[in-house]
């Protein structure tokens, strides 16, 4: 079964948290977000949309913030898109 594909909006939050290399909170990828920056809000909800569709996972950190972290490795996805 072929990998679901990522939308550009949602290409862009994962490959931040590929480029970063570890688990990152919402502030965090705002933070290595290119420019024009959206709203803390959309990032949330691209990151609910990956989680949903098995891209990330999700752990509590400190106070209510989740930390994320990627389930596929950015060359593995694009190896399964190519498939």
């Amino acid at each position: 079964m072929k990998q679901q594909t990522l939308t550009k909006s949602e290409m862009l939050v994962m490959n931040v948290l590929w480029e970063m290399q570890r688990g990152a909170s919402v502030n965090d990828i705002l933070e290595h977000y290119p420019e024009p920056k959206p709203a803390y809000t959309t990032i949330a909800t691209f990151l609910k949309v990956l989680t949903y569709k098995g891209f990330v996972e999700h752990k509590n950190g400190q106070g209510k913030q989740y930390i994320y972290t990627p389930l596929i490795t950015k060359e593995k996805y694009l190896r399964e898109i190519d498939n």
